[in-house]
């Protein structure tokens, strides 16, 4: 395995061009990524005979399904016409999750899979854009701030049920997770909520959910001075250290009586939470949206980094089919090796031998004789086929071409639909974050 990959670099250097062209064809992928998974499509329909009834119904259930994805995936507000021949064209397959029929009626739920290049073509074709790249999950931490007091994780508050039920059903592009908690902390939170920007305690919460942020979404009745009654509702989000990094929502609402506060309408709870909920989502496509009427490139360097070095026991000369050293300890088992400016790859070692030698790689200079003490350095080149792949697997890119390589770093031209925010979100949900070199050149950092 470790040869194949050594072999995709070996190739650039020999001037075989290397490009990896990505057609947007399905694979398997597809639906296990999700994005163009839709869940939970239910259907009952009555008609003269069980197979009218079954296939109506599942030509119903790719209708109501695509309509979902499109919302799930777009900003349009404007209805979308479909023809019903063109959707079942964009359908890969139904997976039946239950049905149940009499011998005129047909009741089921399905989830549907949609061909990801048939969708992204008829999004071009209609000039649509879309986002893909789904959010790194967020903790939720429901807070009811009523006349009785500071309500958090109780089963019976409405604020509280209204978030489980939404999140449980949520299926947009933003995760969401309830933050559960746990005793101990559960009690240090409620005790000091008042003062909700308390670092070390968001920190820990963040920390016990595994999660990045944690956003803490509160609902407080008010009655002010003058008798006038409203729900305000916000919504601030906190990194893994603790720190307010923005208030994502905010909101009042009259209240039609000073009892209201007392008992708060639950429709108007149930609107907050989608309000909230709609908001985040929405500026998460607005920041991610693919404008397929914009090709971009950018220029990327790979580092190939060094992590081990020994020195030889032997002279090493042109013809030998084994390196003696002084220790292989920390070496790969097969790998990539550096000695003064010739690249050697080794397929086997021992305490004290690099054996199995493929010499010269990278056009690297070869040397007729190495004398004892010089330096032999571990090159890691594991990182390089890993990020290709996973560049190649982005949503919106056309080409991934190794142009250069040498035994310090890579540089790939990649060529993509949208703006370059968009690519470099997608590439930190993936996370491999880039930083600007230049004005032209990006570099992958080196904690990845």
């Amino acid at each position: 395995m470790f040869f194949k990959n050594l072999k995709i670099i070996s190739l650039v250097l020999t001037n075989i061009i290397f490009t990896y062209s990505v057609s947007l064809a399905s694979n398997n992928d597809d639906c296990r990524n999700s994005s163009y998974y839709v869940k939970n499509i239910k259907v009952d329909l009555t008609k003269k005979s069980i197979v009218e009834a079954r296939k109506l119904a599942e030509d119903k259930a790719k209708l109501f399904g695509l309509k979902k994805l499109v919302n799930k995936l777009t900003l349009r507000n404007k209805k979308i016409k479909f023809k019903n021949l063109e959707v079942l064209q964009l359908v890969d397959y139904l997976k039946i999750n239950s049905e149940a029929n009499s011998n005129t009626r047909y009741v089921a739920n399905f989830d549907i899979c949609f061909n990801r290049k048939l969708i992204i073509e008829y999004f071009h074709k209609n000039k649509i854009q879309y986002a893909e790249t789904y959010r790194k999950p967020i903790s939720i931490l429901p807070v009811f701030k009523g006349p009785r007091g500071v309500i958090i994780w109780d089963e019976k508050d409405p604020w509280y049920l209204k978030w489980k039920t939404e999140i449980k059903s949520s299926e947009g592009l933003v995760k969401f997770s309830l933050a559960k908690g746990n005793l101990k902390l559960s009690r240090r939170i409620r005790s000091n909520l008042i003062n909700v920007s308390n670092k070390d305690l968001i920190s820990k919460l963040i920390n016990l959910e595994k999660s990045e942020e944690l956003l803490v979404v509160i609902a407080e009745p008010v009655l002010k001075n003058d008798g006038k009654t409203f729900l305000s509702t916000y919504a601030k989000i906190y990194n893994k250290n603790g720190i307010l990094e923005n208030t994502l929502y905010r909101n009042k609402t009259p209240l039609k009586t000073t009892a209201s506060i007392y008992n708060i309408d639950q429709t108007l709870l149930n609107q907050e939470v989608l309000n909230i909920k709609n908001s985040i989502e929405k500026n998460w496509k607005k920041d991610n949206l693919i404008n397929s009427s914009i090709i971009n490139e950018v220029e990327l360097i790979i580092p190939i980094s060094s992590y081990k070095s020994t020195t030889l026991e032997a002279p090493f000369l042109f013809n030998d089919k084994i390196i003696k050293v002084k220790s292989t300890d920390g070496f790969l088992d097969e790998g990539v090796i550096e000695i003064e400016k010739e690249v050697i790859f080794y397929k086997k070692k021992n305490s004290k031998n690099f054996e199995h030698l493929k010499r010269g790689l990278l056009k690297s200079n070869s040397k007729i004789e190495y004398n004892v003490n010089t330096i032999l350095i571990q090159k890691d080149i594991t990182l390089w086929p890993f990020v290709l792949n996973t560049l190649k697997s982005l949503p919106f890119v056309k080409e991934v071409k190794v142009i250069s390589i040498s035994t310090l770093k890579g540089m790939v031209v990649v060529r993509f639909i949208g703006n370059k925010k968009t690519f470099f979100q997608a590439a930190k949900e993936k996370k491999m974050i880039f930083k600007d070199f230049n004005s032209q050149q990006y570099i992958l950092n080196s904690k990845f």
